[in-house]
């Protein structure tokens, strides 16, 4: 009977954490490399983050949307602030773009771009989704500082709560 109990706990603690989704690299982490090329063929890594700060929004086809109001937001705080602050903090959307053919995809970037007003990265090969440990189909946002550094980590709806948190950090960043 106990064996059986101890295969119960053991399926239980699995199905929950599988549910739960959550990003595997943690705030105060050094950010991994990563190389992402956008539909226009334009090639982002994050050796090119140096010196700024970058808030990354790593999301699929089908989450871009959940964290509308956080966009909105930070565009909003990008457009007030000054030019010396626009030029530090640059803003990183980047879709999974591993489980589609690359024609449709380059199309899509290209055109949600436009929309968007930013450059719209593929990750085209999956190998960012897995050195940051992204979770799989949800929306995942970070900030990464000058020095290369994780600041703040989530996946998921980024709750209204934490927007101000958001700031605060990319204000303290500055």
């Amino acid at each position: 009977m106990a064996k059986l109990f101890n295969v119960f706990i053991i399926i239980v603690c699995f199905i929950v954490l599988s549910a739960a989704p959550a990003i595997g690299i943690t705030n105060g982490e050094k950010a991994p490399y990563f190389r992402v090329v956008s539909g226009s063929n334009e090639t982002l890594t994050s050796d090119m983050l140096k010196d700024k700060v970058a808030t990354i929004f790593y999301e699929t086809k089908d989450t871009k949307e959940k964290n509308r109001a956080l966009k909105e937001e930070l565009n909003a705080f990008y457009a007030g602030s000054s030019p010396a602050v626009q030029k530090e903090v640059m803003r990183i959307a980047v879709i999974r773009c591993s489980v589609f053919m690359p024609v449709i995809w380059q199309r899509s970037l290209r055109e949600n771009s436009r929309k968007e007003g930013i450059i719209i990265y593929g990750d085209w090969d999956g190998a960012m989704e897995k050195s940051y440990g992204m979770a799989v189909d949800e929306a995942n946002f970070l900030i990464i500082d000058k020095a290369g550094t994780v600041r703040y980590v989530r996946s998921g709806v980024i709750p209204k709560e934490e927007f101000q948190v958001i700031k605060k950090i990319l204000n303290d960043l500055e």
